[in-house]
């Protein structure tokens, strides 16, 4: 098994946040990305695990951080991912890169759950981890 690159430091550990979401493309749309080639970067992650009906696990820092998951695809589209879980902001920005393919800062909502509230993702990771800080958008 590969080593966590990230061990637990509890001096200097970043806060974890817990969560549920539905990860989209803009404004609902499919997620701009296959599910072949969110399955090969999401596959390059150290310590997660990957089966190829879409389920994803991943573990951090000791146990500490825990996401898992669903990729959904149709039409050679991700359509949308489901993730839950606690983990850094570091940790979640990284996720997102694996499942899309870039750092999408624009043209990316979550649907946190069990609110049904369709947020942008920048929205989202700001209540989430950032709370202190005031909106760009």
């Amino acid at each position: 098994m590969t080593q966590d690159p990230v061990a637990p430091n509890p001096e200097s550990d970043p806060l974890i946040c817990q969560f549920h979401v539905y990860l989209y493309g803009e404004q609902g749309q499919p997620i701009p990305a296959s599910f072949e080639d969110a399955s090969n970067r999401l596959q390059k992650l150290p310590l997660l695990h990957f089966e190829p009906d879409g389920s994803l696990v991943w573990a951090r820092r000791g146990g500490r951080e825990l996401m898992y998951g669903m990729l959904y695809d149709a039409a050679g589209q991700l359509q949308y991912c489901e993730i839950r879980g606690k983990c850094c902001l570091e940790s979640w920005i990284s996720l997102q890169i694996a499942i899309t393919g870039v750092r999408m800062t624009e043209g990316l909502h979550v649907m946190r759950i069990p609110d049904q509230e369709l947020q942008d993702l920048q929205v989202f990771e700001q209540s989430l981890w950032l709370p202190g800080q005031k909106s760009t958008r």
